[in-house]
């Protein structure tokens, strides 16, 4: 191994006189962090988290056939062991910009843009020491910091992302029943090591499976490297990549290649099963752009499932409100009147109400953000009007139920000077704040309580299972 693995002696890629300027977005932030201010997002307004693959040094990088290394914990150490003509790095000057968020006494949540200095300087700190850690994990000294490391295949016919694939496979290989993330670290450099040892056709001849009988046609179809290591990673092949990429009128999805490997990322799927899962997608109006939320908010419906829905006429965005609940349940709530997202939040304080219990809160003059808190506490609208008057929060009025107390107990301790909760009692809270609004009191729901507060069921501190009475 070199006396200098890390190539502290190197020169950036590019060197930071000649670093082109940030581009708006990322100036934008790079201000705010220097500053070490935070700033409050608008309304409805989402922090869209920047990476080293916005710095346009690293796009320019990009173009010329360099990838960022992977950030993966077992991957850290693998620029040191790579081949110095392979590797490179440029100064790492991306905004360390994070996000925090609550939710106020009014339900509210509101976001902030956080400077990094500022909130996350032990994480950053932490990320350091990992590194470290791993590297005399692997033998080696420790890591530079304020580099971002490049990396491209040293086999022309093999793309960086399969090579670092077969290094992940070499590792399987020889450690099948690998555990911890140090020595997953430690093996999977090593791995890496006696990899990159190899010739070319070495790897061809060694390679085996799915992944490496599509990267074989696509080599036969005069393809190979990085231009279709994407595709050889989700096992499209020249034949299935063709009927992605016709048209709809000629039975394909009419989609780019870059669409194709995306659809079959967004579905899990790989080679003939990721092309009619994409087809049938595509056939119920689907973008040629798989919608980011696909995976994560619809994975509990089939394509025709799906139609079923549009045939209902419900929208993506729909689904993606009133998650994992029932079509005839989402069909009830909007023949009553209510916004699906309004409905969604009165199911998730309380899974068994239903539109007549919450019309009788609007009829009962409670504030729609009250309601939720009182359905979540297990309140119908005639009690939450009545501990309303008390001048009692929803989480207080639990605690009266809580000891078996009940209205008439709370309006004669009121009444006498007493405070919102029963008196003689020694209780535990959380809460964001010491408004009284914000509190969650540490007591034990009656049985057959309905709300999510019941359901939940366990302690709030601990997070153990709790006895139920």
């Amino acid at each position: 191994m070199s006396d200098d693995p890390w190539g502290l002696n190197t020169t950036p890629a590019v060197p930071a006189e000649a670093l082109p300027p940030l581009p708006p977005r990322l100036a934008d932030l790079a201000e705010l962090e220097a500053r070490g201010e935070r700033r409050l997002l608008e309304p409805g307004q989402e922090f869209q988290f920047v990476g080293a693959a916005d710095l346009p040094e690293v796009q320019a990088l990009a173009a010329d056939g360099w990838h960022l290394a992977s950030n993966n914990p077992w991957d850290y150490c693998l620029p040191a062991i790579w081949p110095a003509q392979h590797r490179s790095w440029v100064l790492d000057r991306l905004p360390r910009i994070g996000s925090a968020s609550c939710v106020g006494s009014d339900g509210v949540e509101r976001q902030w843009l956080v400077p990094g200095d500022a909130e996350d300087e032990d994480d950053w700190e932490s990320l350091q020491s990992e590194k470290a850690w791993a590297a005399e994990t692997c033998g080696l000294p420790v890591p530079p910091s304020g580099r971002l490391w490049l990396l491209r295949s040293p086999w022309p016919t093999l793309g960086l992302a399969v090579v670092l694939n077969l290094i992940r496979r070499l590792h399987d290989e020889q450690h099948p029943d690998q555990g911890s993330t140090d020595e997953g670290c430690a093996e999977t450099t090593r791995a890496a090591i006696e990899l990159l040892t190899w010739e070319e056709e070495q790897v061809w001849a060694w390679w085996r499976g799915p992944d490496a009988d599509t990267a074989q046609a696509w080599r036969r179809a005069g393809r190979v490297g990085d231009d279709v290591a994407d595709l050889v990673l989700v096992c499209l092949d020249p034949a299935d990549t063709t009927r992605l990429l016709a048209p709809a009128v000629d039975g394909g999805a009419g989609l780019t290649e870059e669409q194709a490997v995306a659809w079959a990322r967004t579905t899990g799927t790989r080679g003939s099963v990721a092309v009619e899962a994409t087809l049938a997608w595509r056939a119920q109006g689907m973008p040629a752009d798989p919608p980011e939320a696909l995976y994560w908010d619809l994975d509990w419906l089939t394509p025709a499932e799906y139609g079923e829905w549009l045939g209902a006429g419900f929208t993506f965005d729909d689904l993606k409100i009133w998650r994992r609940r029932p079509l005839d349940d989402a069909v009830r709530w909007r023949e009553a009147g209510f916004a699906l997202g309004d409905a969604r939040e009165l199911v998730m304080a309380d899974q068994a109400v239903t539109p007549a219990e919450a019309d009788a809160f609007d009829d009962a003059g409670i504030d729609p953000r009250a309601r939720l808190k009182w359905l979540a506490t297990g309140f119908a609208a005639a009690e939450a009007r009545a501990w309303t008057d008390l001048d009692v929060y929803p989480h207080e009025a639990r605690v009266w139920r809580a000891f078996g107390m009940t209205l008439d107990d709370a309006r004669e301790h009121l009444a006498a000077g007493g405070d919102p909760l029963p008196p003689g009692r020694e209780l535990g809270w959380i809460g964001l704040s010491d408004d009284r609004r914000a509190r969650r009191y540490m007591v034990i729901d009656p049985p057959g309580t309905r709300g999510s507060v019941a359901e939940q069921a366990e302690d709030p501190f601990f997070g153990r299972p709790r006895p139920r009475r």
